[in-house]
């Protein structure tokens, strides 16, 4: 069950005028959102629900009325929402909530009041500290929990997919490869480091199936690099010799990364 940490600390969250009288407390111990108890505010929820349409919610205790919101997970935090449902005050059991536009493998499900016009979720991502249906806290953290609802990635047994790539100071325009392995025709692909993430796209090489010794994977010339840069094998699951892969969505690409043990087949490379 996890936990999402707020970063933000923010003033008074009080909020004039709001049509319903709010039943959690709220502080400003760098929480933007309402502060409840674990007592009266609880999701409980399968973490892994591969496949589904509809995100089935066991039980959710709600200290008002409120939603239960979902949203696309994006590098750890709430991206896109993608699923919502209202909930009344106290215990709800069995709810489920119809899913749209899923592309990401997993989603965070998330509790929030309805404290702005009842029956209208009034809550902005980009202004999210302002607007009345904020998530509720407990224990200083938001009420929300990270749930596996598409598969992603091309299992490969150990041994079977690899990467081996050096760091490389002062390479600008191409990049060179040490060792590659994978079991099926594949793709070498370099991206620029966006916040310990993969960024955008600046280079692709199409291997064959095996080994693959001192190889060079051409760089975009138009895009300045970024001191380190993440290098990961991609199967070439669609249509052979065209990379269709879109970081938005991941789950509906057919390329998608090998993974081994449950690692992505990628590594870091400094050129700076």
């Amino acid at each position: 069950m996890i936990g999402i940490v707020a970063a933000l600390a923010v003033g008074v969250l009080g909020l004039a005028g709001c049509s319903k009288e709010p039943a959690a407390e709220e502080e400003t111990m760098g929480v933007w959102g309402y502060v409840a108890s674990g007592d009266d505010a609880l999701i409980e929820v399968a973490e892994s629900q591969p496949g589904v349409d509809v995100l089935v919610v066991d039980r959710v205790l709600a200290p008002e009325d409120s939603w239960l919101v979902v949203h696309l997970e994006v590098d750890g935090m709430p991206g896109e929402r993608v699923g919502l449902i209202a909930v009344p005050k106290g215990e709800s059991t069995s709810v489920e909530i119809p899913l749209e536009g899923v592309t990401t493998p997993n989603v965070i499900v998330a509790l929030h009041a309805d404290r702005g016009v009842a029956g209208e979720f009034d809550f902005d991502m980009d202004a999210k500290e302002t607007t009345p249906d904020r998530p509720f806290f407990v224990d200083s953290k938001e009420l929300a929990k990270v749930i596996a609802v598409r598969d992603f990635g091309v299992k490969a047994d150990a041994g079977t997919a690899a990467i081996e790539v050096s760091n490389q100071p002062g390479a600008t325009t191409t990049l060179k490869i040490d060792r590659a392995i994978a079991p099926t025709g594949a793709w070498i692909v370099v991206h620029l480091d966006d916040d310990g993430m993969p960024g955008k796209r600046v280079g692709t090489l199409q291997i064959p199936a095996g080994e693959s010794l001192s190889v060079e994977v051409e760089l975009d010339p138009s895009i300045p690099l970024t001191e380190k840069l993440f290098v990961a094998v991609h199967a070439d699951r669609g249509i052979a010799g065209e990379f269709e892969f879109d970081m938005e969505d991941k789950v509906g690409s057919p390329d998608q990364p090998f993974f081994v043990d449950g690692a992505e087949v990628a590594t870091a490379v400094v050129v700076k």
